[in-house]
């Protein structure tokens, strides 16, 4: 991963990996807010599939 041509690859944190194992290049995020929206939907009995909307339109 050090001597490939891309500048960084994002990661969640859904499996630990150690520091030392994550180089320069390796982001991780947290799903914890988002594992949280979906089982506050469900329980609400409200739609999960408005998250997605919610993180393609964060990305745009």
């Amino acid at each position: 991963l050090i001597a490939s041509p891309l500048r960084r690859v994002i990661i969640t944190d859904t499996i630990p990996l150690a520091p030392d194992k994550r180089g320069d290049k390796i982001v991780v995020v947290s799903v914890a807010g988002l594992l949280a929206d979906a089982i506050k939907r469900i329980h609400n009995e409200s739609s999960v599939s408005e998250i997605f909307s919610k993180v393609w339109k964060a990305q745009s």
